[in-house]
């Protein structure tokens, strides 16, 4: 399984998870609520600005954005978003899935959210952690010390 380790893109991922968790709602019968769009376009505006100020302030550092290749950050970004979470563009994604959960009434996209943070987790944040800890040392440890990895 070593050979999934950052191999496919995070978002290739979210939208993966999103076409099945649509696909979900023609096997299982979909579940709306009242006025539960209005909760799912709010969660869909948090996913969208919390990953767009990530990748902002990454383009500031001048440091990657490419999930592909984490050997190749030049900089360890701390502030902003990253004072509150390690993983600001996962957390967006996974907010993003979140609200397609809410508009298409899926039960099963629980199980898709689930499997998301799974496999960020193993196949992208951990390799990710590796490398940050290799380029970063000590720098790096004291920040995972300080914050949390989701939130």
């Amino acid at each position: 399984m070593n050979i999934l380790k950052t191999k496919i893109p995070p978002p290739i991922i979210a939208l993966t998870c999103i076409v099945i968790n649509y696909l979900s709602t023609y096997l299982i019968n979909p579940i709306k609520f009242p006025n539960i769009e209005i909760i799912g376009i709010l969660i869909l505006l948090v996913g969208l600005i919390t990953a767009m100020l990530a990748i902002f302030l990454f383009k500031k550092n001048k440091t990657t954005v490419n999930p592909i290749n984490p050997e190749e950050a030049t900089t360890l970004v701390t502030t902003g978003i990253f004072s509150i979470t390690r993983n600001p563009m996962y957390l967006g994604l996974f907010f993003v899935i979140s609200s397609t959960v809410l508009f298409f009434g899926s039960w099963f996209g629980i199980i898709i959210l689930i499997f998301f943070v799974w496999y960020i987790n193993k196949f992208q944040i951990i390799p990710e952690e590796e490398a940050m800890e290799k380029l970063f040392g000590n720098k790096y440890n004291e920040y995972r010390k300080n914050v949390r990895r989701w939130i």
